[in-house]
């Protein structure tokens, strides 16, 4: 039985319980609570600059990500050895969907509705949004094909209308980006540039720049697939010709600022922690070449300075257990890790020359790969200021066997695209130079990577198209090659 005293209570609960609800019965028509609710910070109207400023972060991002490094042997762990020894199978993707290419998207959609868009021309020409927008979409998706190989690409981005988008195959989403890049550029329309542009600060004719170089690089990355010279990729190549960057003076970088909330990442590294030194195998190479850029690429280990004897110490790679101290290996340069504006390196007119030459070795184009060869050589050596250039040139002439040819342009490739990991390591799967051993005891694979596997969520969220993909493809791990990752033409690797 309830006491006494608990009834009392109850009694006067629901009594209150009852007056209330009957004042919400017969007053809720006439109360008006105004803007109780309402953020009065919150934007009313999508703000393009924003969402632009936001989407190119993404790319300083990728630029800077030092897995490729790690893929690629540039550099090396020195105490946390898992990232060297591949202990992640499955990478997320969704935060470039819901982030970066969102924004993109909305950007596209609001200046592409007849009445949304003269709102947004305070941000720049609507044509010259959308373009912009189009290009780093590209960027994005290119990157992602590249790293995973099939992916939700022509259904993504619908939200509750298509949950459960289809994954293309990467030669249609490759198909689509270089017509997406086409068009964006076609339709610049002399305009103004879109306002919050962190990368070239709306000027149309650096983003034109922009789309070629990375249709060049992308047409050259189907070379395995399409060697022929009159054929697709050959083509593709070609057309972006006139409108890729033609100089040092044209880099494509990403311009971090002092300021901790858009500095060098590297710098934030090593803030807090000394956990990444240059690798053995990339000095050991530079030391055996007698190559310059060993001095501008890594610094003395702190020890051999302390006893007078300075010298260079690569981190042995892909330890399963490390008990190396950080002041006995070479750390990388002191004007990247240390400097919160080094810029992050997007396209560098050095990868463009070695892909010129190697276009020369494949027939797609005339010229001399000798000269193109020596250009990309002369161009990283201008970038990082190393001095020694033409006794080096002169030490390490183009052969004229192109097979050999095709390794020397491979392996001046990966020494240029030092701390530019997701582009070495892209290029290092589709040419197969340097020949690289992988991580003693590696947690993931027997190999060093070539793939990423799909995000974990994808076969419990999107069964039966995350199946259909891992069937078409192969197998969901790092081993798996994507499309375009077949035999060279030429070093057959």
């Amino acid at each position: 039985m309830i006491p006494q005293k608990e009834k009392s209570i109850m009694k006067r609960y629901t009594k209150i319980y009852c007056s209330l609800l009957l004042i919400g019965l017969i007053g809720c028509d006439n109360v008006d609570f105004g803007e109780t609710n309402v953020d009065p910070d919150a934007p009313t109207t999508v703000v393009s600059s924003g969402l632009l400023t936001n989407a190119e972060k993404t790319i300083s991002s990728l630029v800077t990500d030092e897995i490729g490094d790690l893929y690629t042997q540039h550099i090396s762990q020195i105490t946390y050895t898992d990232g060297s020894r591949y202990v992640t199978q499955n990478w997320d993707s969704d935060y470039l969907y819901k982030g970066a290419l969102t924004d993109l998207q909305t950007i596209i959609n609001v200046n592409s509705d007849e009445n949304m868009a003269v709102g947004q021309t305070v941000y720049g020409s609507n044509a010259n949004q959308i373009a912009v927008a189009r290009l780093i979409k590209a960027y994005i998706f290119q990157y992602m094909t590249d790293t995973w190989g099939m992916m939700p690409y022509s259904e993504a981005l619908q939200g509750l209308d298509n949950p459960y988008p289809v994954f293309d195959t990467q030669e249609a989403i490759y198909d689509s980006l270089f017509t997406e890049i086409d068009e964006a550029i076609a339709q610049m329309d002399g305009g103004t540039g879109p306002v919050g542009d962190q990368l070239f600060g709306g000027d149309m004719e650096r983003w034109k720049q922009f789309g070629n170089t990375m249709k060049l690089i992308m047409a050259l990355r189907l070379s395995n697939v399409y060697p022929s010279p009159t054929g697709y990729a050959a083509t593709k190549f070609k057309e972006a010709m006139s409108g890729a960057i033609t100089s040092s003076d044209e880099n494509i970088l990403y311009p971090f600022l002092a300021d901790d909330n858009n500095d060098n990442p590297w710098q934030d590294n090593f803030q807090t922690r000394e956990d990444y030194a240059v690798s053995d195998v990339l000095i050991d190479r530079l030391i055996a070449d007698s190559d310059p850029r060993l001095s501008v690429y890594a610094e003395y280990t702190r020890t051999s300075v302390s006893n007078g004897t300075p010298e260079y110490v690569g981190m042995p790679y892909g330890l399963p257990n490390s008990e190396i101290l950080a002041s006995d290996v070479s750390f990388i340069s002191s004007n990247v890790i240390y400097n919160g504006e080094f810029p992050g390196m997007i396209y560098m007119y050095y990868q463009v020359a070695f892909s010129y030459a190697e276009a020369v070795e494949l027939g797609w184009i005339a010229g001399s790969a000798s000269d193109y060869y020596e250009a990309g050589i002369t161009a990283s050596f201008e970038y990082w200021g190393a001095e020694g250039l033409s006794e080096y040139l002169a030490a390490y002439p183009l052969s004229t066997d192109s097979a050999t040819a095709m390794q020397q342009i491979a392996e001046e490739k990966w020494k240029a695209l030092y701390l530019q990991g997701w582009e070495s390591w892209m290029e290092w799967k589709r040419i197969g130079y340097p020949v690289l051993e992988p991580a003693t005891m590696p947690l993931n694979g027997d190999d060093v990577p070539v793939r990423h596997g799909y995000d974990n969520d994808y076969p419990s969220n999107n069964t039966e198209n995350y199946n259909a993909a891992v069937s078409a493809q192969g197998p969901d791990n790092l081993g798996t090659h994507v499309w375009w990752d077949t035999t060279h033409p030429i070093t057959n690797q």
